[in-house]
């Protein structure tokens, strides 16, 4: 099966924004239905204690309350599925579901590793108060200059040492991840048969399956969920995000049914 990466990210960001839309016109609903509820008391009518009419009347009351208040409630989560949609559109983070992980954490990496050494030599020239070699990089202007010889709160001038420590932590951060995608790669896919249970490293969803004959018991359900991996439909397996503690997990619970090994 094609894993259409863009194609699921969309999904997301439209299922977020119908949940949004739904909560929002039930929260409506109930709204108004409790304002028609509220609109049969007369204003300012108390409630008559002692009355006949008193019990009806509190329940009346407070199913009027109940339904304000689960309004209110459906009005933030409305609120919150449309800032889901929100922060699933503008995250800029590179997943590794992406099939173009690897290039775009090259061109992160690349991009990283030039703001370091123009950071580097910015600092080199302020030092020396070069302005001259200093504009000769690229990506530098004027004004930049000034702003970086002008002294900080502490007196300092140039690019704060933090700022370049932070850079190269995110260098080697970024290194790791294209290391270990790389790895992933050139090593041959996983696909085994224990138990009867086929555990299949699907590279295209960048999940590790657990393919089952039929219907777990629950007891394996629970072992399944336990170690992070979930029912999947589309797939017809339970699968989580493929890792090495993954495989350690698949291969424990396949080993711990009571079937005939089939490798």
């Amino acid at each position: 099966m094609k894993h259409d990466f863009e194609q699921r990210r969309e999904n997301r960001i439209n299922n977020a924004k119908a949940q949004a839309i739904k909560n929002e016109q039930e929260a409506d609903k109930l709204y108004n239905s409790a304002q028609e509820m509220a609109e049969c008391i007369p204003l300012g009518q108390p409630i008559l204690v002692g009355h006949h009419s008193e019990k009806s009347d509190r329940n009346y009351r407070d199913k009027i309350h109940d339904k304000f208040g689960k309004s209110f409630e459906m009005r933030e989560k409305a609120q919150y599925y449309l800032d889901k949609a929100q922060i699933i559109e503008g995250n800029t983070a590179i997943s590794s579901d992406d099939p173009d992980a690897l290039v775009k954490l090259n061109q992160k990496l690349k991009s990283l590793q030039e703001a370091q050494e123009f950071m580097k030599f910015a600092n080199k020239y302020i030092k020396k108060n070069d302005k001259d070699s200093f504009l000769k990089m690229p990506l530098a202007t004027a004004k930049m200059w000034e702003d970086l010889i002008t002294p900080n709160g502490v007196g300092h001038m140039g690019f704060a040492h933090y700022s370049l420590s932070n850079n190269n932590a995110n260098i080697r951060q970024v290194q790791k991840r294209i290391d270990r995608l790389r790895k992933q790669e050139e090593r041959q896919p996983i696909d085994k048969l224990i138990n009867g249970i086929r555990v299949f490293e699907n590279r295209e969803a960048n999940r590790l399956q657990m393919i089952f004959t039929g219907k777990p018991e629950e007891e394996v359900r629970k072992q399944l969920k336990a170690s992070g991996f979930r029912w999947s439909p589309t797939e017809g397996a339970w699968q989580r995000h493929i890792s090495y503690s993954a495989y350690q997990y698949a291969c424990r619970i396949a080993e711990s049914l009571n079937k005939s090994t089939d490798l």
